[in-house]
């Protein structure tokens, strides 16, 4: 039967990891992979384990964080670092790990997410959604969309508290984020085995970046002016000497950022951010019309949406004032919470699936649920 793990358990839970994921004598698998939660502390009571007699056979972390959303706390509980022990698989343990799991996201947290295959967690709640841009910058898009003095930017890994300070606190001027600290700022940015760059002009600080896939690929970037992406991203292959690179997670609210982009870039698309699962829709869906609100024009509508087995509810928006409650009137629309997830905050509202959704509220989504690569687990 799954079971909290004790602080005293952290060791064995890192070994069974670094076995389930790395295979055989692998000693640093997850410490590589998420040293915020395995290098720099013991995060062993943030996970369920499954015990026999000779010790841990299954493992799920649930990790807690809290999401600002246009100053709305929001719970979110990351379920992370799954799996069985070969010898083990077939017994029943991974559902077991999951109900119990989610069980305890339903009475604490506001937002779930977890990566993976979509089949194999749909049946606990989870569906593709959130809605994240990504693009890609080549030579000729530098030489020909850029006018600059490259040589001013400068690129170096991030290692000291006044790096870490400065960056956060530029993370900070997001309107919605995940909540991070300065200490852990560029421990985060070494998510999912990426590194930490610090961006300098003219010697000063003037932004960062985490990137990966040998510097080809970068996750997350901010800048002191984003007007200027364009020459530093111009300047980033210049100084790595790459062809190209990608440039992901890139959120519907940023819209400097995105018109940066669009102004140089190769090509643009959009995709899912993650696995998502809704707790509170009256919660999270208020916050995300607020950051809607907060970029771009909200339509005026009334739509009661009853959500099955879950919440019927009451959404009004009159010239960009929302409301957001639990209601018992008649509903507009019903669908299963799957359905309702990936309506709400994916881009099923892009392609329009479904002929079935009120127009005027229909034309308010999807909403900008989002997820970054560093708060990933």
């Amino acid at each position: 039967m799954a079971e909290w793990a004790k602080e005293q358990d952290f060791n064995e839970i890192l070994e069974k990891s670094n076995i389930i994921f790395g295979g055989e004598g692998n000693t640093d698998y997850f410490q590589l992979y998420h040293p915020k939660l395995y290098e720099v502390r013991n995060s062993a009571t943030e996970h369920l384990i499954v015990r026999e007699e000779d010790g841990i056979k299954g493992i799920l972390g649930v990790f807690p964080a809290e999401m600002d959303v246009c100053g709305n706390k929001l719970i979110v509980d990351g379920f992370g670092t799954m799996g069985v022990l070969r010898e083990a698989r077939g017994k029943g343990y991974m559902k077991d790990l999951m109900n119990t799991a989610v069980a305890a996201s339903k009475s604490r947290a506001h937002i779930a997410f977890l990566g993976g295959r979509r089949q194999r967690y749909e049946y606990f709640g989870f569906t593709p959604s959130g809605v994240a841009a990504s693009f890609s910058f080549n030579r000729d898009n530098a030489r020909h969309g850029t006018n600059a003095d490259l040589s001013v930017y400068s690129f170096s890994e991030g290692k000291t508290a006044e790096e870490a300070a400065f960056a956060c606190k530029l993370y900070n001027r997001r309107p919605a984020k995940v909540y991070r600290t300065a200490e852990n700022f560029l421990t985060m940015l070494r998510t999912c085995r990426s590194n930490s760059v610090i961006i300098r002009k003219n010697g000063e600080l003037f932004g960062y970046a985490s990137v990966n896939g040998e510097g080809r690929s970068i996750n997350e970037i901010e800048l002191e002016n984003i007007n200027e992406l364009p020459a530093v991203l111009a300047s980033y292959l210049a100084n790595y000497e790459l062809r190209g690179i990608s440039i992901g997670g890139v959120f519907a609210f940023e819209t400097e950022k995105l018109k940066a982009l669009d102004s140089v870039c190769e090509n643009m698309s959009l995709h899912c951010c993650e696995n998502f699962m809704i707790n509170d829709y009256v919660a999270v869906i208020s916050a995300f019309l607020m950051l809607k609100a907060s970029y771009t024009k909200l339509y005026d509508c009334h739509t009661v949406l009853e959500i099955e087995g879950a919440e019927k509810i009451e959404i009004e928006i009159c010239d960009g004032n929302v409301t957001v409650n639990n209601t018992e009137k008649n509903a507009d629309i019903t669908m299963k919470p799957l359905e309702a997830t990936r309506l709400l905050f994916g881009i099923n509202a892009h392609l329009n699936i479904r002929d079935d959704i009120p127009e005027d509220f229909g034309r308010n989504l999807p909403l900008p649920l989002f997820y970054s690569r560093p708060d990933f687990v």
